[in-house]
Order: C-alpha cells, then sequence, then structure tokens
C-alpha cells in the first residue's frame, strides 16, 4: 500500500495522508512502549509521504525482532496515551497492531477508490 500510495502522491488528499501516519506512527507507538523507550512521533502526527516506507519499514524490523524474543502469554507494562500504567498480554498488544492497521488500510483502500486512484489489496499477505 505505502508504495500505491508514493505513486500516486500528487493525488492524495489529506485524509489518505493522514490516515497512512496514523497507522505508521500507531505501529511506532507501541513499539516504543513494548520496549520501554519514549517514541518519536504521536499517533496523528502527518508524516513525510518519503517517510512511510523508512519508517514501515522500522517498524516491522523491530516487531519482528521483539517477536522472536518474547513469550507471548507474557504481560507486559505499558503507559496509553493518557499516561496510565496498564499491563496487558503481549499476543493481545501484538493483535491489535495488526487490527488497528486493518481497520485504517480498509478506511484507505476505499478513499483511494474514491479518488479513482490505482489501489492495490490492502491484505496484509499480498502486501508481505
Amino acid at each position: 500500500m505505502c508504495l500505491n500510495l508514493l505513486k500516486n502522491e500528487n493525488q492524495l488528499n489529506d485524509f489518505v495522508l493522514r490516515s497512512m501516519s496514523h497507522i505508521i506512527n500507531i505501529h511506532h507507538i507501541w513499539n516504543a512502549r513494548l520496549l520501554g523507550e519514549l517514541p518519536e512521533s504521536n499517533e496523528w502526527d502527518k508524516l513525510p509521504i518519503d517517510y512511510f516506507l523508512k519508517l514501515n519499514q522500522s517498524n516491522y524490523l523491530t516487531t519482528i525482532d521483539y517477536l522472536e524474543n518474547l513469550e507471548l502469554n507474557e504481560k507486559v507494562n505499558y503507559h496509553d496515551s493518557e499516561g496510565i500504567l496498564l499491563k496487558k498480554n503481549n499476543s493481545d498488544i501484538l493483535y491489535h497492531i495488526l487490527n488497528h492497521s486493518t481497520h485504517h488500510r480498509a478506511q484507505i483502500s476505499l478513499e483511494m477508490n474514491r479518488l479513482k486512484l490505482l489501489n492495490s489489496s490492502s491484505n496484509f499477505i499480498v502486501y508481505k
């Protein structure tokens, strides 16, 4: 989906750009929470489109590294966006990241269709 956005950069509206930024930012924020780090961006920060691929790849590699070194049922302490301390299973957090992304990728896909832009599948397995 990121490559399709880059290809149609000049025709994209603010909704598409903000939504894609949001997906990437949220994944980055969750990675930071899981690693006990501070994120570099906030959930609705609008990213430059040429940064999408870079941060998306970084998110992916960070998550893969995390997956290789975790216990799925292990609980993780983290602070939510309001600063409240919470504790959840790794598996629930990772499922949330994926589910959140799917929700917004579907919205982007609908908007790309409405804009009559070539739209690639939003299915993760096609992307991968």
